[in-house]
């Protein structure tokens, strides 16, 4: 049994709390255990749907989250989005048009829980290990971050797709069934319908045993970052002496760059970017010319540059 009072330890609940609410069995689970905090917690609660437009069935989503939400007096925002597909194909391209709502929506402080659970770790690092992740990466989706000027929370990460079925099961919750996600097509799908069944079949209970390393390599991501941070504050910045970074380990020098970047709040390049931004401005003799870029990631943070100013590899947003 789902204890909805366990969901609630990153949340801060005297700030407006919204749902990521697409009508599918996760966000409705995270919809209905929210509702019911309610009658213990003041929680200010509101949904947002986000109308893609891939599908016929959208106007028949859009009224159900509509009729769910009148019945849980719960006030819904519903946006609607025209999907352009990139390079990076139609999921990023959809993720994005999806956050960007979400970016426009929230004010400073808010907070939007998403429906992530166990199953969605799992998938997302075994799609990220077969593009080449590095041990960030291995973390899975992360439990909080930013998006606009406030705050994404998962706070059913610890949670098994089984658990939340269950749930609506044994509460007869209603919820939408979108058959393209039985479509292996897209690779999050293939993941999820082709390749996790097979190693279920061998390995039980994959996606907790996932997830739970995920937590072993968060936790060991944090002590490393605060050693990092110790030891190599005065070279964590956006603006920093290529002098000074020629003096430190290669390995150390990674890593450097690497949390500049990340504290700017820009996408980290790929180990290829990473290798160039070193070969440019550490084993070459910069000029004022010198520039290495990279694009945004499958979180929609912006990509970034680099450029040599005054002796500095300068770290800015694109």
């Amino acid at each position: 049994m789902i204890n909805p009072t366990n969901l609630i330890k990153n949340i801060d609940l005297n700030k407006k709390i919204y749902i990521a609410y697409s009508g599918g069995a996760d966000s409705t689970a995270l919809l209905y255990l929210f509702s019911d905090l309610r009658h213990t917690h003041s929680i200010h609660l509101e949904a947002i749907h986000v109308d893609h437009n891939l599908s016929p069935d959208n106007n028949a989503w859009e009224s159900h989250c509509k009729n769910i939400c009148n019945k849980l007096d719960i006030i819904l925002h519903t946006k609607s989005v025209h999907i352009e597909v990139d390079r990076d194909g139609l999921e990023s391209a959809a993720r994005k048009a999806r956050y960007k709502v979400f970016s426009d929506i929230l004010k400073e402080g808010e907070q939007l829980l998403l429906g992530h659970h166990a199953n969605d770790v799992t998938e997302t690092i075994l799609i990220r290990m077969f593009r080449g992740t590095g041990i960030d990466g291995l973390e899975g989706p992360a439990l909080t971050r930013r998006v606009g000027k406030g705050v994404l929370i998962r706070p059913l990460l610890d949670l098994t797709k089984i658990e939340l079925l269950e749930y609506l099961k044994n509460n007869e919750i209603s919820f939408i069934e979108d058959s393209s996600n039985f479509e292996s097509n897209q690779d999050r799908n293939f993941i999820r319908n082709d390749i996790i069944p097979l190693i279920e079949e061998r390995w039980k209970n994959i996606s907790s045993r996932i997830q739970a390393t995920s937590e072993i390599i968060r936790d060991r991501n944090k002590s490393y970052s605060y050693l990092l941070d110790k030891n190599f504050n005065h070279l964590i910045k956006n603006k920093i002496p290529v002098k000074d970074l020629k003096k430190v380990d290669s390995e150390i020098l990674v890593d450097i760059l690497r949390t500049s970047i990340r504290e700017q709040d820009i996408c980290l390049p790929s180990k290829k970017i990473t290798k160039e931004i070193i070969k440019t401005f550490i084993l070459s003799r910069p000029g004022p010319r010198s520039e290495v870029s990279w694009s945004r990631d499958d979180q929609d943070l912006p990509g970034g540059s680099a450029i040599y100013r005054d002796g500095c590899i300068v770290i800015l947003k694109k």
